[in-house]
């Protein structure tokens, strides 16, 4: 069959040989966006290239099976891509050790937006890939916490200190503790910190009710990349958050304990990026470039221009409470031995669990970043680990992210004595 449209038929193609790959034939690539053609906002290149943006789409297009030599258009193209094969080595050395059922690691360079690792393993075939971290079927669960401290922060009263009450289990969200309690003797209190990193759902959902919109929250979303189309030249589809349609479901939303807003692991690192980087949203790269081995013409992805989401003191809030997460929350014993790492690193993180998405499974998520103390030239590391559990639990996600830092900052970039 001959196909009119060069574009559908690279897209069958693709879906044919992912789906054939035998760590991710039981995924529902069809059913995730993330290998269909989204239309690019294809900005100015760079260097007078050759070949226009449509053409240049259509180019790098053909990278999903991650090949360095492309053919089209009875030309030869060599693809450079930011993936750092030493740092990559290490994270399947590790994950080999560890063995989990499914695993997604994404390192991103805070300062560039380059991807330096992006890492997939399945357990059963004992295979490494990478496409389950360019696919968009993993609900967020707690990593949404972030967008909802950030909306707290940047358009409410609130304060990293701000008190609030609760009962019953931080890990429910019943409709009886959205409510003011009747009987104050079951009460406790957290501060907005320790609420962050200690992931309390009913808080976090609570106060989301009292102090936020549905439409507010959506906005924040998409600030930090819901919704959009984050990254060119692959076929990764947005991030979704939907807007809340009552009151019980803005609970469910801004705390993360729901299903239906859903993300990649790329995106996991860049809301990472976002809280390192002082509020400011940097576009991931994983084509540097794209060169024709005939004429050495060198053609460039689209240029994304940083954006803002944040001002400078909600950001900074922001990284105290990512900080909280390591010294006093839910990565606590994954980080405590670690004195070499605290003494010389400022280490932020969010974890996040809930059982759901593709491959099905027990979801145990970490955002995290890591960069010097001393060194304030340093822009590190933003690291996102899901690891995907449906038997029995093999590593815990912010053990695997301190591996990562450990060997980052003492082999990839060693830090000053």
């Amino acid at each position: 069959m001959v196909f009119k449209d060069l574009n559908r038929s690279l897209l069958l193609l693709s879906i044919a040989l992912l789906c054939s790959f035998p760590a991710w034939g039981n995924l529902n690539f069809i059913k995730d966006n993330s290998l269909f053609q989204t239309p690019g906002d294809i900005q100015a290149l760079k260097a007078s290239p050759t070949k226009s943006p449509d053409q240049w789409q259509k180019i790098v297009g053909q990278h999903q099976s991650w090949n360095q030599l492309i053919d089209y258009d009875s030309a030869k193209y060599k693809t450079n891509y930011t993936f750092n094969s030493d740092l990559e080595d290490f994270v399947k050395k590790q994950l080999a050790l560890y063995r989990p059922d499914f695993t997604s690691v994404v390192v991103i360079d805070n300062e560039t937006g380059h991807i330096l690792a992006a890492v997939d393993y399945a357990r059963g075939k004992n295979v490494f890939g990478r496409d389950l971290a360019f696919t968009t079927t993993h609900p967020a669960a707690s990593i949404f916490k972030v967008i909802t401290a950030a909306d707290l922060l940047e358009n409410t009263h609130i304060k990293t200190d701000t008190e609030f009450n609760f009962t019953g289990r931080s890990t429910t969200l019943y409709r009886s503790q959205l409510k003011e309690p009747p009987n104050r003797r079951w009460v406790r209190s957290l501060d907005l910190q320790k609420a962050f990193a200690t992931s309390n759902n009913v808080i976090f959902g609570r106060t989301a009710i009292e102090n936020l919109t549905p439409a507010g929250l959506k906005r924040m979303a998409e600030k930090f990349g819901f919704n959009k189309k984050i990254l060119e030249g692959i076929n990764l589809a947005p991030s979704v958050f939907n807007i809340a349609q009552d009151q019980y479901n803005l609970a469910e939303f801004s705390s993360g304990l729901n299903t239906q807003t859903v993300m990649s692991p790329v995106h996991g690192a860049v809301i990472g990026s976002v809280v390192a980087n002082g509020g400011i949203f940097r576009y991931p790269i994983v084509i540097k470039s794209v060169e024709g081995i005939k004429d050495n013409k060198i053609i460039y992805p689209p240029i994304k221009t940083d954006e803002q989401v944040l001002t400078p003191q909600s950001a900074e809030d922001l990284r105290t409470l990512f900080m909280g997460t390591i010294t006093k929350g839910t990565a606590r014993s994954s980080f405590r031995r670690s004195l070499y790492l605290l003494n010389k690193l400022e280490i932020g993180g969010k974890t996040g669990s809930i059982t759901g998405g593709e491959p099905y499974g027990k979801r145990d998520w970490f955002v995290s970043y890591a960069k010097s103390l001393e060194d304030k030239t340093d822009k590190g590391i933003s690291i996102c680990v899901m690891i995907v559990n449906q038997k029995k639990w093999y590593i815990k996600s912010p053990l695997l992210a301190k591996n990562i830092m450990e060997y980052y900052y003492s082999t990839l970039h060693p830090l000053k004595k």
